[in-house]
């Protein structure tokens, strides 16, 4: 099978065991990660019970509970990712079959990540057809004006003006503080320890902007985990942030917002354009929304629980 797969914003990567949405690597064990590749190359065919124990647990003997257990794990990564359909069906007392989510065309949403052979006759085609227009460009200006026109002033335009223009939105609460009776506490170590494990799980995305409130613990939080970005954070107000022109502002940029447990949740859904997310605990450190825009205005969500490990 094909070692990478694609059910909506997330990735599964079976040859790594790891599995990411909107790039974020997502928070799951090995075990349930084989159960979904066994799942995935069986696509809509019930996989019994003793196949999954004879595969995924065959080198530690084991009661089969441990396959719902799995299975309990896999349905909570996906609900926490923000897939709200049950893609893994129990067939009772046989197993589980796994049931891509359908889009408007009733086609699935499960596909292997490229197709070079159509890929490459696909950019093929594109270029030739440039290649023609620009010749046809050049011949009509050269015999309307006598001029000669740079075919490589116009190939730079073309490209220019089809570069992606997809806009991705990181958005996080500040970390632990150390005082709650001050007004403007800086992080406790907790929170430190905190910020530097979230620039490790954003340790491959680059930001072009930073933007955080005017608060001691929210500018550290951004600084630490932006660090590698060289970028110096921008101050908001919640209370008065204009939805419209910021996104004209970060328009095709990574960015990332350091808020509070108390406005983020109602930022995230005036930026969707939706009321999709409920208000935060104010005791949850652990949650990462993630908004990604394309080229063709389309938006996308979703909101990740990533536990820091007890050891990080």
């Amino acid at each position: 099978m094909n070692p990478t797969y694609n059910i909506k914003h997330i990735k599964v990567d079976f040859t790594d065991h790891i599995i990411t949405s909107n790039g974020v690597e997502l928070s799951i064990d090995l075990k349930a990660v084989m159960v979904l590749q066994m799942l995935i190359e069986h696509e809509g065919t019930t996989v019994h019970s003793n196949d999954f124990m004879d595969q995924v647990w065959h080198d530690k003997p084991s009661s089969p509970e441990v396959i719902p257990a799995a299975i309990a794990r896999l349905r909570k990564m996906f609900k926490q990712a923000g897939i709200s359909e049950d893609l893994i069906v129990t067939v009772h007392k046989v197993g589980y079959r796994f049931e891509a989510p359908i889009d408007a065309n009733n086609t699935t949403n499960i596909t292997p990540p490229d197709n070079k052979s159509t890929h490459k006759t696909l950019v093929w085609l594109l270029l030739i057809a440039l290649l023609g227009s620009l010749a046809f460009i050049y011949q009509q200006n050269r015999q309307e004006t006598g001029k000669s026109i740079s075919s490589a002033n116009q190939t730079s335009k073309i490209i220019e003006e089809s570069k992606s223009n997809v806009t991705q939105i990181y958005i996080l609460r500040h970390t632990e503080k150390a005082d709650e009776t001050s007004e403007n506490p800086v992080l406790s170590p907790a929170g430190i320890a905190r910020a530097k494990y979230w620039k490790k799980v954003l340790q491959h995305t680059s930001f072009d902007q930073v933007f955080t409130t005017e608060f001691k613990r929210n500018i550290q939080t951004a600084n630490l985990i932006a660090s590698n970005s060289s970028v110096k954070p921008e101050m908001y107000y919640p209370m008065s942030f204009d939805v419209v022109n910021f996104m004209n502002q970060i328009k095709g940029q990574t960015v990332l917002i350091i808020g509070h447990s108390n406005t983020i949740p109602d930022m995230v859904n005036r930026l969707i354009n939706e009321t999709k997310y409920p208000p935060m605990s104010h005791q949850n450190y652990n949650i990462l929304y993630t908004i990604t825009i394309n080229e063709n205005g389309e938006t996308s969500s979703s909101m990740l629980h990533i536990e820091m490990p007890e050891t990080t």
